[in-house]
């Protein structure tokens, strides 16, 4: 490969000289800046979604306030005690609805509307409602499908302003989250609802279907937000609470209730911030774009909203890649300029000198010892001009001084060639003596070959020899280790088996007791059963006892509305005899309070007898079970004395074969430690066998050692006469 020339390395040199301080200042400035817009964006954001968020919470607040004066203003109660009042009467419902057709009706919702439209025309709410304990909507001032329909158990129970009236009847400010609403043309609707008092008790409720325009106005707000950037929320199901700026087709309010696969926002920010969390960061928006993205929750009331504030990242950062064009440019111009500079010093001050010192060199490698260097040389490469110049003349030096030894060397070479005629017949000489000595030394090589094949053949006896003797000490010392288990498990067996002679006599006494003690038990428990019966006829007695009260109660209570009525009649006697019968009256009227009170108190009475009765019968059940079980408990008792006593006749059995199998085992325990002592001996021998055949082996690899020494002496010899 061809090499680089130095100009074009040079060239290289500067171009990196030049561009990497740019490169990197560049990436620097450009990193800098990208972060520093980065996190104005994302400042900017946060103070965005912030004062929204401030806002929607104000909303609420408003919400709250507005619902609560609303049910605490006296028209709420006094229209709604009108409404009920002629829902009461002859005209008012139509079916299970009230008729809201009638004359009558229409007469008292003018009156109303004149007092409550302030909460539509003024407070700027979609609708205001009256409902009535029952759940009658007796007014509206829509006026839409809902007007007179029940949201206790009509169609709208299960919607929105049936949840909010519920939690309104139950003395809480409640508010029901949007939902598409059948009578506003399935809109999405939300409602907050509150209780209307009248001296402390519930008369019915007031409710007011929230409006979205001004949340829309507020996520509507554009300062700040460029061209992509928006603000909008998100509710606990994922769909929208105010209309998108940028996708109002596919992401308003009605929209995303309308087709939620197309309207539902389901993306790090919505989930997170549904989660209860707050961030700023980079992500993927509902329409799959990159964004800066600032998210947090926001609270209405019982449910949880996302509040989030977004701007497309290449709109972000669009004044970060000006800069990087911009700088791009100018570092190219200077680059460009400090390129071209450098290479016109280059040039001047090295590249031409040493193309002029180049030039010289090569006329003198080709043989012209009498060329010189043209051109001005400076510095260093007027050092190296003058160096080459002084090699070329010791060059021309060193020449004369070959020729002269040359001619030196010629009258030597003369001398060399009588000297080695004579050399040449001390060859022959040597060459004789050599032959002698090669037939000796391939008879000593003969002998060698074969008391090295015999010490080999007899070195791999020994090592098979020592191989098996190893392999047998192996297995005599495991032998060894296993007769030392075996011994010590047989010990422990014999220890154990006196141990469990020891056992089987306790257990033998245990049994023996707890035979004794499942006997008392089993006279204990027949005791149970015995009062166990007697409590059962005493609960049954108790029973028909209290059948007995309550017969005699019936009588009582009889007796007393006889009273009460004979009391009645001789009021109203009195009655007609005017003055005379007044005392009369007085003291029928005592005896007619007096009954009444009778019968309170006979029914009183009667609650409690049924309350024993149904108590004496549970009991008798009871008692019944209690019976069984007990009697189950004795035969289980029975079974287990059964069981106790055949026991201890085996423990016993078992007592005389444990020794047995003690003595067994200290008579083979012996036996074992002298089999033990065996094997260590056997092992002992086999060790020292092992230890002479190594010595063997050890000895005949020394021979084998020395018969090799020998046959290199040889192949030297050999070598040597050759």
């Amino acid at each position: 490969m061809k090499s680089i020339s130095l100009k074009t390395k040079m060239i290289i040199f500067c171009l990196a000289v030049g561009l990497l301080p740019l490169t990197i200042m560049g990436f620097y400035a450009y990193g800098t800046a990208a972060a520093s817009l980065e996190k104005g964006f994302f400042g900017q954001l946060s103070s965005i979604r912030e004062v929204k968020a401030h806002t929607v919470q104000e909303f609420v607040s408003m919400w709250k306030a507005d619902i609560s004066a609303f049910g605490h203003s006296r028209n709420a109660a006094d229209f709604i005690g009108q409404f009920d009042a002629y829902a009461e009467g002859p005209s008012g419902m139509q079916g299970n609805a009230v008729n809201i057709a009638s004359p009558e009706y229409d007469a008292i919702h003018q009156k109303a509307l004149k007092e409550i439209d302030y909460w539509v025309e003024d407070a700027g709410y979609y609708d205001a409602f009256l409902v009535d304990t029952t759940g009658r909507v007796v007014f509206t001032v829509a006026k839409e499908s809902d007007l007179g329909q029940n949201i206790a158990s009509g169609p709208l129970a299960s919607s929105g302003i049936g949840r909010a009236w519920a939690g309104a009847m139950r003395g809480e400010v409640t508010f029901a989250d949007f939902e598409p609403y059948a009578p506003s043309k399935g809109a999405p609707a939300a409602f907050i609802a509150a209780p209307v008092k009248i001296e402390g008790k519930i008369a019915g409720t007031v409710i007011l279907q929230v409006p979205l325009d001004k949340i829309n106005t507020l996520m509507h707000l554009r300062d700040g937000m460029g061209k992509s950037g928006e603000t909008y929320l998100v509710g606990s199901d994922k769909l929208m609470r105010s209309d998108s700026y940028l996708d109002p087709d596919g992401h308003s309010v009605v929209a995303s209730f309308k087709n939620p696969s197309v309207g539902r926002v389901d993306t790090d920010a919505s989930r997170e911030a549904l989660d209860g969390k707050e961030d700023t960061r980079v992500i993927t928006d509902y329409n799959g774009n990159p964004v800066l993205s600032s998210f947090s929750p926001v609270k209405v009331f019982n449910t949880t909203w996302a509040i989030i504030a977004e701007i497309d990242e290449d709109e972000a950062f669009a004044p970060v890649v000006g800069l990087r064009n911009a700088m791009l440019i100018a570092g190219f111009i200077v680059l460009s300029l400090v390129v071209a500079s450098t290479l016109f010093i280059l040039r001047r001050e090295l590249l031409q000198p040493l193309g002029s010192i180049q030039t010289f060199a090569d006329e003198v490698a080709h043989g012209n010892l009498q060329a010189k260097a043209q051109g001005t040389f400076k510095a260093e490469i007027g050092q190296v001009h003058t160096a080459i110049t002084i090699m070329v003349e010791n060059l021309k030096e060193k020449m004369a001084e070959a020729d002269a030894k040359s001619k030196e060397a010629e009258e030597q070479a003369g001398k060399a060639r009588a000297a080695l005629a004579e050399s040449e017949e001390q060859q022959r000489k040597v060459a004789t003596l050599l032959a002698r000595m090669k037939n000796i030394a391939e008879q000593a090589n003969v002998i060698s070959e074969r008391v090295s094949s015999a010490s080999e053949e007899l070195t791999a006896q020994v090592d098979q020899v020592s191989s098996g003797a190893t392999i047998q000490r192996d297995r005599m010392q495991e032998t060894a280790t296993a007769m030392e288990q075996i011994n010590a498990t047989v010990t422990e067996v014999a220890k154990n088996s006196g141990n469990a002679a020891d056992s089987s006599g306790e257990a033998k006494s245990r049994a023996a007791e707890g035979a004794a003690i499942v006997g008392q038990a089993i006279a204990a428990i027949e005791d149970v059963n015995r009062l166990s019966g007697i409590l059962k006829v005493n609960m049954r007695d108790l029973g028909d006892q209290a059948d007995s009260i309550g017969q005699v109660l019936t009588v009582i209570s009889d007796i007393a509305d006889q009273t009460n009525l004979l009391a009645l009649n001789a009021a109203i006697e009195a009655a007609r005899a005017g003055e005379a019968g007044r005392g009369f009256a007085v003291v029928a009227d005592e005896v007619r309070k007096l009954a009444e009170k009778t019968m309170t108190a006979t029914k009183e009475v009667g609650d409690r007898i049924h309350s024993i009765q149904s108590s004496a019968n549970m009991n008798i059940e009871h008692v019944d079970k209690a019976v069984t079980a007990v009697q189950i408990a004795t035969d289980k008792a029975n079974s287990s004395g059964q069981a106790l006593s055949t026991i201890v006749l085996l423990v016993d059995d078992t007592a005389g074969q444990v020794s047995g199998i003690a003595t067994a085992a200290e008579e083979q325990s012996a036996a074992m430690e002298q089999i033990n002592r065996s094997v260590e001996e056997v092992t002992m021998i086999v060790g020292e066998t092992t230890q002479g055949m190594e010595q063997a082996a050890e000895a005949i690899q020394e021979l084998a050692s020395q018969i090799g020494e020998l046959r290199k002496l040889i192949v030297t010899l050999e070598s040597a006469s050759q």
